[in-house]
């Protein structure tokens, strides 16, 4: 565990994170040997998180909305967690079993996430689609080696009516990424779920119609644009936050 309170970046593991959020709460109940390991760290002092952490606490504690970036790919799968504030927080996974933890500024959500999942131009794919089953995508996100290359060897197959996409697939380069996102609108829970498949050769984003899920090509510009519009407006939370869609 590392500690920098002149960035207010935290790395720290699963147990240690999920120790500091009880500890800013109550303190009482945290587990001593986590909180004696956040002391030697820095970041906790004089029976209180380090005050460049409170912001950060306060919007896994009390956030307007929570926010998931799923990134899978060959070589393993990320889930990084965010919570949706005045001021924001991010936990990145490092994928190594230890997490980034820090504030975030709310207006600069949307540009973490494409910088989270690598959202970048690619060459436009021809106008189709094609028809994906539920499992293949699970394939794709799973933690298990083998059910995300058999989900690979599918989506290749797949993307027949694109032969350059199925060559990019079936030599490794592609990623699927997914953004989750809860909150609460006035009297009621608001969830959106925004997916999309890089294969190197283009984009393609999972769009549900009559048939179930579809893979489409899309472009970058269309998902920063969708990343932007499936985040809570402040006309949506009831608040005056000047933040995430609205700012973007």
């Amino acid at each position: 565990m590392t500690f920098d309170a002149s960035t207010t970046r935290l790395r720290l593991d699963a147990d240690a994170f999920i120790t500091l959020v009880e500890y800013a709460t109550d303190p009482e109940g945290a587990c001593e040997d986590v909180v004696e390991r956040l002391s030697d760290a820095g970041a906790v002092a004089d029976g209180a998180p380090h005050p460049v952490l409170r912001n950060a606490l306060a919007a896994v504690t009390s956030s307007l909305g929570s926010l998931q970036v799923l990134v899978t790919g060959p070589d393993g799968v990320r889930l990084h967690q965010a919570w949706v504030a005045f001021v924001s927080a991010m936990l990145t996974d490092l994928a190594d079993g230890t997490y980034d933890f820090a504030a975030l500024s709310t207006e600069f959500v949307p540009t973490t996430i494409a910088q989270l999942t690598g959202l970048r131009a690619r060459p436009r794919l021809d106008a189709a689609s094609a028809v994906v089953d539920e499992s293949l995508l699970d394939d794709l996100a799973s933690n298990s080696v083998a059910a995300r290359t058999a989900g690979s060897e599918a989506l290749a197959d797949l993307l027949a009516p694109w032969p350059r996409a199925g060559a990019a697939v079936r030599a490794g380069l592609w990623q699927l990424s997914v953004v989750d996102i809860a909150f609460q609108a006035r009297d009621r829970t608001v969830v959106r779920r925004l997916a999309w498949v890089d294969v190197d050769a283009g984009l393609l984003r999972v769009e549900a119609d009559e048939h179930g899920p579809a893979l489409v090509p899309t472009t970058s510009t269309a998902v920063w644009r969708a990343i932007v519009s499936i985040l809570p407006t402040d006309a949506e939370t009831g608040t005056e936050t000047g933040t995430v869609a609205q700012s973007a």
